[in-house]
């Protein structure tokens, strides 16, 4: 299954597919420009990518998540760019901005999930301008640094299995197209999700348990985007007639798990509020009591 993190705009994929051949040439062959810039450059010829590079490359860890890393770098113009990241200098991996939507673009925040804090990493940056120059790095290396979990772990109570893993969705407010359905929710698998086509406060997706379960807790994950939306920030859940919360929304670095005794079979969670767009969840969780 494709997760939220390797799913690559089409734009991206075509730009990339200009560049895999010369990924693995070496960087003696990756073209020179003059004093003025591109201005004398061949056409097809690959051009340092410091041309057109604003920053430093910055790798971090992502304090929601503590199974992946955020590469950020800013760039002097629009571009479509990507990162190829690996533990060998084959690399493995490729990601880009999902704010590219399409397009280029200079502010590039690109989540490297499954990027281990501590660990190091080769990669190299690619990409390509409006004007059909394309662009690559040197092969460098980044380790991504410890970072804390944004503070104390909500106590929690003592529970049994998340009823949510064998369970069928029956209703959603929407999903953002394919890769984002809303399956992601309940697979127990923090590289995936469930994103909406940006119905914000209105978002919902309905569980039905396959019968009727007793419940002492849940959680909702939320989903983010890096500059801020597409973040739920209370929910709640709905029962037959009766509808507890709102709560607070959680992360995988921080679920929030919270404590709610009820019995049913269908159970229903709505965004409360929310930094709008395209919200969704990484994983709800229904949880029976310990001893079920």
């Amino acid at each position: 299954m494709r997760t939220r993190r390797s799913i690559q705009l089409v734009a991206a994929l075509l730009a990339v597919g200009a560049l895999v051949s010369a990924c693995g040439s070496s960087d003696s062959d990756s073209g020179s420009a003059d004093s003025s810039g591109v201005e004398g450059a061949i056409e097809g010829e690959l051009l340092p990518f410091s041309l057109v590079q604003d920053n430093e490359f910055v790798f971090e860890g992502d304090p929601s998540d503590p199974g992946r890393g955020i590469f950020r770098v800013r760039t002097t113009e629009p571009m479509i760019c990507t990162i190829v990241w690996g533990e060998t200098e084959e690399f493995g991996n490729f990601n880009n901005s999902l704010a590219m939507n399409g397009t280029g673009i200079i502010d590039h925040d690109v989540i490297l999930p499954g990027a281990e804090a501590g660990k190091t990493y080769s990669f190299r940056v690619q990409g390509s301008t409006a004007d059909g120059n394309q662009y690559r790095s040197e092969i460098g290396a980044f380790t991504i640094p410890e970072v804390e979990s944004g503070g104390e772990a909500d106590e929690m109570a003592v529970h049994g299995a998340n009823l949510a893993l064998g369970a069928t969705i029956t209703g959603f407010s929407s999903i953002f197209g394919p890769g984002w359905e809303a399956e992601n929710a309940i697979d127990d698998d923090t590289n995936t999700e469930w994103a909406t086509a940006g119905d914000g406060d209105s978002g919902f997706i309905v569980l039905d348990l396959g019968s009727s379960q007793d419940v002492v807790g849940v959680e909702f994950l939320t989903r983010s985007m890096l500059d801020g939306t597409a973040t739920t920030e209370m929910y709640t859940v709905t029962v037959g007639d009766q509808t507890f919360g709102p709560f607070p929304a959680g992360n995988p670095a921080n679920p929030r798990f919270t404590e709610v005794e009820f019995t049913g079979q269908e159970v229903r969670f709505d965004v409360e509020t929310s930094t709008g767009g395209n919200v969704g969840a990484i994983e709800v969780r229904v949880f029976a009591p310990a001893d079920s």
